[in-house]
């Protein structure tokens, strides 16, 4: 017998290629500098896009991290009612907590990046050339930065997941009859 997956776990698997196609567009167009191209035809949409475009990368790359994080904490649940509302409760706390999430991912992310990668360009640049060298190197820089805010989301989409089990199995709450635990003393 084939189990089927609740509307909630089908709509995050839903998101999670949404967020990733929407991720990598917006760090290709960071790292390419496709702005500078578009405000040659349409200077006004040129630069709100270049203003805007770093933000839609770091907040596709939390929200990636977030529902992966859901997609694999909601199979804690053991049966597929209770995924149901773990990922339905993790949802509703994610969207409650993705702006100021993807500002701390963000900020995490940016640790450690230091003087280190040098030998990486340098490499880059004599084994491809100056200008293919650097672009392929901007790139780099965006993905691993893309790779590690998403990895940042990851955790606190799978800590989400967590208190929503807690939640889900720890308390009971589900659509079968109440609790009917011991009768207090001298009740019939």
């Amino acid at each position: 017998m084939k189990r089927r997956k609740s509307h909630s776990l089908r709509l995050v698997a839903w998101l999670i290629p949404l967020t990733a196609i929407i991720g990598t567009l917006s760090l290709l167009s960071y790292s390419a500098g496709l702005p500078q191209l578009v405000r040659f035809e349409n200077p006004a949409f040129g630069a709100w896009l270049d203003n805007y475009q770093f933000y839609f990368m770091e907040g596709a790359a939390t929200a990636l991290g977030l529902l992966v994080g859901i997609r694999i904490g909601a199979g804690f649940a053991h049966d597929g009612e209770r995924r149901s509302r773990v990922a339905v409760f993790s949802l509703i706390g994610a969207v409650l907590i993705i702006a100021p999430l993807s500002h701390l991912c963000a900020m995490v992310a940016r640790l450690g990046w230091n003087a280190s990668s040098a030998p990486v360009a340098s490499w880059l640049i004599t084994r491809e050339g100056y200008l293919a060298g650097r672009q392929v190197d901007k790139i780099a820089i965006a993905g691993i930065y893309f790779l590690k805010t998403a990895g940042f989301g990851l955790l606190a989409g799978l800590a989400l997941a967590a208190i929503a089990v807690i939640l889900v199995t720890g308390t009971g709450f589900r659509r079968t009859a109440p609790f009917s635990g011991p009768m207090r003393p001298g009740a019939q």
